[in-house]
C-alpha cells in the first residue's frame, strides 16, 4: 500500500511529512465518527487519499 501512496504522493516517502500527514487525516476520520481502530485498518490507498484530500480540505477552511 505504501508504494502506491507514494507514487500518488511523493512527498509520502519522506516520514516525517508522511507522519504529519497521517496525524491529519486521523484527526479528520476521529472528527467525522470513525473510531481509531476503523481508522487503522484502512488499508486501500485509494480510501487512504479521499481521507487525505477532505482532511487537507478541511484544514484549508480554517
Amino acid at each position: 500500500m505504501m508504494n502506491a501512496l507514494i507514487d500518488a504522493r511523493p512527498e509520502w516517502a519522506d516520514q516525517d511529512t508522511f507522519e504529519a500527514d497521517r496525524e491529519k487525516m486521523l484527526r479528520y476520520g476521529l472528527s467525522a465518527g470513525m473510531t481509531l481502530k476503523e481508522l487503522l485498518r484502512i488499508t486501500d490507498p485509494d480510501v487512504v487519499l479521499g481521507l487525505w484530500t477532505v482532511a487537507e480540505a478541511k484544514t484549508a477552511e480554517a
